[in-house]
């Protein structure tokens, strides 16, 4: 019975101890991430505007630019796209004579890595002239730069339409097209 409490004991030690250097640990990881200052925040979101202002030059090489070098772009009802010069192609076969719209809806993170949340229009060219509208949704995961520049490390855009539906005339958040 002596030696069940002596190892009960050490266990009861062994435990403390654990969840003491775990808190630790954990104090000390929690006060080397610091969340996103205003500045990388102002910096994201100049980054998003030149990107809107490229998408809508179409202009894939310097669009793609933007993002990293080994970047994965995942579009609705489609394999990933992977690494700069993909993408670039990618966009320049679906998405040449497209116009977009962002609204950001949240920016967070810490240290190097981000997140962007928001919603999109996109204006779809028809066969009249003018542009259907697709309105959805967007994620990207962007990491900080030697150079203090956020590019898109990660980006998932997909609709908000039902697949086989119609495009909509307006954008919900917008009132002249860009």
């Amino acid at each position: 019975m002596r030696n069940s409490v002596k190892v009960l004991l050490k266990n009861i030690v062994l435990v403390r101890t654990t969840l003491l250097l775990t808190f630790s640990f954990g104090l000390a990881f929690q006060s080397q991430s610091a969340e996103l200052s205003q500045q990388d925040i102002d910096d994201i979101r100049a980054s998003s505007k030149e990107w809107v202002n490229t998408y809508n030059q179409n202009d894939w090489k310097e669009l793609a630019d933007l993002f990293t070098l080994n970047a994965t772009l995942m579009p609705p009802n489609s394999l990933a796209v992977i690494g700069r010069q993909n993408i670039a192609s990618w966009q320049e076969k679906y998405e040449s004579g497209f116009r977009i719209a962002f609204e950001i809806q949240e920016i967070a993170g810490s240290n190097h890595i981000a997140y962007v949340r928001g919603r999109s229009c996109v204006f779809i060219p028809d066969d009249k002239g003018g542009f259907g509208v697709d309105v959805g949704k967007f994620l990207e995961i962007r990491k900080k730069q030697e150079s203090g520049e956020w590019l898109i490390d990660a980006d998932i855009f997909n609709s908000d339409a039902v697949i086989g539906s119609e495009l909509v005339n307006t954008c919900p958040f917008i009132t002249i097209l860009p």
